[in-house]
């Protein structure tokens, strides 16, 4: 072995002095002939060797390629190997120098690797093959590229072999990937669909509306909506490319299923590819498309059923009113003439007692006591419906109640009223009413303000009520509470109203309370 690599290391060094030898004489005939022979030295620089520099750097090259590189001979048996092909081995390559690589093959490739040797003798042509090393009790996969010269027994085979290790490991992972990525779209609930900016479908799933994927594919996803819906269709494809908008279009009749709702969520737009058709990058969209006719019927039934709540809490609530009404009517008139007239009796009697000072002194309690009752009915008929508010209007009812609360209370309380002009119903004034009414109570059991400002306003045509406090606040817990009646009362008559109800408040820094309701609502 040692005797093999010194005459390779001498067949190299004899290469080398002949390149050198055969500088010099370039050299020494590209010299002037008027030059003095012994001046040669003089003007001559010290000759450099490129073919020396260069094979060392092959060399450097061959030895720290990662691709290993074989020279075989006849017998398939290692004449020369670099490191790479060394370690592919698991040897060391002085070692390997004179071994036969066909041992280091596995069994079932090694016919395979002969018949390429046998093919590849003497036609000067690169052959390539795939074929599994089978070193140190392992497999390993490789790529053989293999080109042959000479003849007879001078014969060589220059090998390169690549080491597909990663690659297999790459594809595996790859393989892996794509099973999974299969299994998760063709088994998704949903219909998933991709499309072009045109609309056009490059991919589906699974068959939808009666047609098969393979029918599918290539036809506009518009063919398959009403001519109602299009447009709406149109408009989601264009917030999806446009603007990279993740939408969703809820379209009824698609496929011509007229009975059914569908539900298209467009995602983000990516890069597809290079079509065959155009030499440029087409952009799609992916389509989630799921029936949603089951969820619709449920909704309409909840809506139909809302609304049939609410409308039914309106009437209960104008019949309510119209109670309340009656009530304090009846209140106002017979229960209080008929203390008017037992006061007028009193007075009357405490004329025809001068005598008995304390009879007098009595009978003058007894009719301060109902003056006393007599203020207690107006004010239980007011609460109930004050005339006020059927009289002169909202804005004055308003006032009348922020008096009232003022007098009960103490608190400073102040009223900025502008929508004086505004033409509300008188179901929408009474809904005001009770709202501002119960806000009030509301502030005094609850929040212990020192100072509250309502404000009256008209923008666009509507009605803008604010009412705000110094107080303690609320939580968000306890503005979104269903058991807070209060709140939930006012905010579903304003709802009822077609109109807005909000509330804004943080603990410690009081709260304000903000309705919207819309002009001519009866």
């Amino acid at each position: 072995m040692m005797k093999q690599i010194q005459r390779v290391q001498g067949r190299r060094q004899r290469s080398s002095r002949r390149v050198r030898k055969l500088t010099n004489e370039v050299e020494l005939t590209s010299v002037p002939n008027f030059l003095p022979t012994q001046d040669l030295k003089n003007v001559l620089p010290q000759p450099i060797d490129p073919y020396v520099d260069a094979d060392h750097e092959y060399h450097d090259l061959y030895d720290l390629a990662p691709v290993g590189f074989y020279a075989l001979d006849r017998l398939a048996r290692i004449r020369e190997v670099n490191d790479k092909g060394a370690k592919l081995l698991s040897f060391p390559a002085n070692w390997l120098v004179g071994k036969s690589f066909v041992v280091f093959i596995a069994r079932q490739d090694v016919q395979r690797f002969l018949d390429l040797l046998r093919d590849a003798g003497g036609t000067g042509e690169t052959r390539t093959l795939e074929l599994d090393l089978y070193v140190g009790n392992l497999t390993q996969p490789v790529q053989v590229s293999i080109r042959s010269s000479g003849e007879g027994d001078a014969l060589v085979h220059r090998m390169t072999t690549v080491d597909l290790t990663d690659l297999r490991r790459t594809e595996s992972l790859l393989h892996e990937s794509l099973a999974n990525w299969y299994s998760l779209v063709y088994n998704a609930p949903d219909t998933i669909m991709t499309l072009d900016a045109g609309g056009r479908i490059t991919f589906v799933n699974r068959p939808i509306w009666g047609y098969s994927t393979k029918a599918l594919i290539g036809t506009n996803i518009l063919d398959h909506v009403p001519e109602a819906a299009q447009l709406k269709m149109v408009r989601c494809l264009d917030q999806a490319f446009r603007y990279h908008k993740r939408t969703i279009c809820e379209i009824p009749g698609a496929g011509g299923h007229h009975e059914s709702w569908y539900s298209f969520s467009f995602g983000s737009p990516h890069a597809a590819g290079w079509t065959s058709a155009y030499p440029v990058r087409t952009t799609t969209t992916t389509v989630m498309i799921r029936e949603i006719s089951e969820h619709k019927r449920t909704e309409e039934s909840l809506r139909t059923s809302g609304e049939e709540l609410r409308d039914f809490a309106a009437r209960l609530e104008a019949v309510r009113e119209e109670e309340r009404t009656r009530v304090a009517r009846e209140i106002h008139d017979e229960l209080g003439q008929a203390l008017t007239a037992l006061k007028l009796d009193l007075a009357w009697v405490r004329t025809k007692t001068r005598g008995a000072a304390e009879i007098r002194k009595k009978m003058h309690a007894m009719i301060a006591h109902v003056d006393d009752t007599i203020e207690r009915v107006r004010r239980i008929a007011s609460d109930l419906r004050p005339s006020i508010l059927d009289d002169l209007g909202l804005i004055p009812a308003i006032e009348w109640q922020v008096t009232q609360f003022r007098k009960r209370t103490g608190i400073r309380t102040e009223i900025v009223a502008q929508a004086d002009a505004l033409n509300l119903s008188s179901t929408a004034s009474v809904a005001v009413f009770r709202v501002v009414q119960e806000a009030l109570t509301n502030i005094m059991r609850h929040a212990k303000p020192t100072k509250v400002r309502i404000t009256l306003y008209e923008v666009r045509h509507s009605l803008r009520v604010s009412i705000v406090d110094n107080g303690r606040g609320m939580t968000r817990a306890e503005q979104t509470d269903l058991k807070s009646l209060g709140i939930v009362g006012m905010r579903e008559r304003i709802t009822r109203l077609g109109g807005e109800f909000n509330i804004f408040s943080e603990p410690d820094k009081g709260t304000r309370l903000d309705i919207v309701i819309p002009a001519q609502n009866d």
